[in-house]
């Protein structure tokens, strides 16, 4: 039986076959591979962008440049998505093989591009098919958002944004803002290479970008943390340095999975204990 698996970036999910690899080309960007090859690509933009005339502009330009065909009518295996997007297939005029869409959604009338390398559409056109289905792409503003991608997911409230985003060597950092409140989520691998001359305690500091006498850190098994409550003094110092008074940092080992994970909550005002609860418990490693 094939397994599948979520992926989650920016107020989009979907779902997709578990040997795919998901790479974050942008803000608004995916791209799938398999066993190294890509076979999937997908753009995204929500409506307070673009309007109807600049989704169908979009789609003139798009068959100009790439010399491809719209298609008048849709494949049987494609008209069963008419009730949740408008669908426009671009072919290929000598191979008429299909290699693009372009989708809008009809609740929200966000617009997807879509780009299928080589033959996928054809040989993996039901995989192809469930995988536009699954597009979840509305109805967050009272949810949690899932960001899920490589071995790690977490829920946030919808009032996260998204600010910086870095893939590194065995560290992957994003970066959320809510207001005042700052939060960084770091993944690390392997974290045995890395424990070998580092303490948890060591990378917790280096990652946090802070200073904390090792005395006021609570070490727990394979868990560090710490919590500060400034003095009134302190807050209004670290406020003439521009710096958040308030922090909550937490760096977690994962024997199992040989995984670091950690979260690391800035703010100038006390922050909220069931928020930071909350996003700690749905904060996950887990196997691929």
């Amino acid at each position: 039986m094939d397994i599948w698996r979520t992926i989650g970036w920016n107020q989009i999910t979907l779902r997709c076959p578990e040997q795919w690899d998901a790479i974050i080309s942008g803000d608004t960007h995916l791209l799938f591979e398999d066993d190294f090859r890509p076979v999937l690509e997908v753009r995204w933009q929500r409506k307070e962008k673009h309007t109807k005339q600049a989704a169908d502009s979009v789609l003139r330009t798009l068959a100009r440049d790439s010399d491809l065909l719209v298609m008048d009518s849709l494949p049987v295996s494609w008209k069963k998505l008419k009730t949740t997007f408008d669908i426009k297939l671009l072919t290929d005029p000598q191979s008429r093989e299909l290699k693009a869409a372009l989708l809008t959604c009809n609740t929200c009338e966000t617009t997807f591009l879509l780009y299928f390398f080589k033959d996928f559409a054809k040989q993996h056109h039901w995989d192809l098919t469930r995988v536009i289905s699954s597009i979840s792409c509305h109805g967050h503003k009272e949810q949690k958002i899932l960001w899920s991608l490589q071995d790690f997911q977490v829920s946030l409230p919808a009032s996260f944004k998204l600010g910086s985003y870095s893939f590194a060597a065995g560290l992957t950092r994003l970066t959320f803002t809510d207001k005042s409140l700052t939060m960084h989520l770091c993944r690390l691998a392997s974290a045995s290479q890395r424990l070998q001359n580092s303490t948890l305690t060591d990378l917790m500091t280096r990652l946090g970008d802070i200073m904390i006498p090792e005395e006021e850190i609570l070490v727990e098994e394979h868990l560090v943390s710490h919590c500060s409550y400034p003095s009134i003094t302190t807050q209004i110092l670290s406020r003439f340095k521009r710096k958040s008074p308030f922090h909550y940092v937490v760096l977690r080992h994962h024997p199992e999975y040989d995984r670091l994970s950690g979260l690391f909550f800035f703010d100038k005002k006390p922050l909220p204990e069931e928020l930071l609860t909350t996003i700690l418990d749905s904060y996950e490693i887990f196997s691929l």
